[in-house]
């Protein structure tokens, strides 16, 4: 059947697909724009779950940080290739995307999934109508929105990791404060802590890694001869290093390794500790 030349734009105007397949949809639906933009945006959710199983490590992270500096916003958008992180539709959608999270705050994916958009679309159906327009497995990866004293993040060059610490006792209006929060946020993201200390650790992943370390030291020739009281020291000493590639207060601070990251906060004179921290980066789901 003829398709009217104005139903086919209107329908590219809804969807952002290419004309042709506007007006292929229009003639299965016999004209009807509605029911084709139902059966486009159907398509599209096929293609988004064909799409699904590909590798999405490339993106970009989006940030927000309030006027005070006391909230912030980080968000990873991920997708196959280095070009589209940098597309217009894929940058206003993660921009939209910030905006959500800033001012509603979701809790879980499944929250985040239902916010809506200013175009008042939810991001579940924005971003499948994202996919449908770029053809390229899209998916919002980590994401977080903090509060405290003192937020400050730091979003590295490439765009693909980004950190945040709450500060507790300080402001980002006292520099001191911004250009530690600054260097913190820094050690997260070239050294990613899974914890902020050892009571945050995961105690059977602490278990196993000390029976681990405790048969490794038995089953070393060299401490054969040496007594219960020194392998326990040997243990606890290697149970330390661990500690310290785990927790971030216990980390070697990355611009002077014989300091600590906790030595290197009491030595900034800023009176704050660390309440919280987070860690996005595009290459992790």
């Amino acid at each position: 059947m003829s398709v009217e030349p104005e139903k086919v734009k209107e329908l590219r105007e809804m969807t952002g697909l290419p004309m042709m397949e506007c007006k292929r949809a229009l003639e299965k639906s016999g004209g009807d724009t509605q029911k084709a933009f139902e059966e486009l945006r159907k398509a599209g959710l096929k293609a988004q779950e064909k799409l699904a199983g590909r590798a999405a490590n490339e993106g970009r992270i989006g940030s927000w940080i309030s006027p005070d500096g006391k909230a912030a916003v980080l968000v990873a958008l991920r997708c196959e290739t280095e070009p589209v992180g940098k597309n217009e539709l894929f940058l206003a959608f993660l921009k939209d995307l910030v905006g959500a999270i800033a001012a509603q705050d979701p809790k879980d994916p499944a929250a985040l999934n239902a916010l809506k958009l200013p175009s008042g679309a939810t991001v579940e159906a924005a971003l499948t109508d994202l996919v449908s327009r770029i053809r390229e497995n899209i998916s919002v990866g980590r994401f977080c929105r903090v509060q405290g004293d003192a937020v400050v993040p730091y979003v590295h060059f490439d765009q693909k990791k980004a950190a945040l610490v709450a500060l507790k006792g300080g402001s980002v209006t006292n520099p001191k404060v911004a250009e530690a929060g600054k260097e913190l946020a820094m050690q997260v993201v070239f050294s990613p802590p899974a914890s902020l200390d050892r009571h945050g650790l995961d105690a059977a992943l602490v278990a196993k890694e000390q029976e681990i370390i405790l048969a490794q030291v038995k089953n070393d020739p060299r401490n054969a001869k040496k007594p219960e009281e020194i392998l326990k020291k040997i243990v606890e000493g290697q149970l330390n290093q661990f500690y310290a590639s785990k927790c971030l207060l216990e980390q070697p601070y990355i611009r002077e390794p014989k300091q600590t990251v906790t030595q290197y906060l009491t030595s900034s004179g800023t009176g704050v500790a660390v309440e919280r921290f987070a860690y996005v980066a595009t290459d992790l789901s």
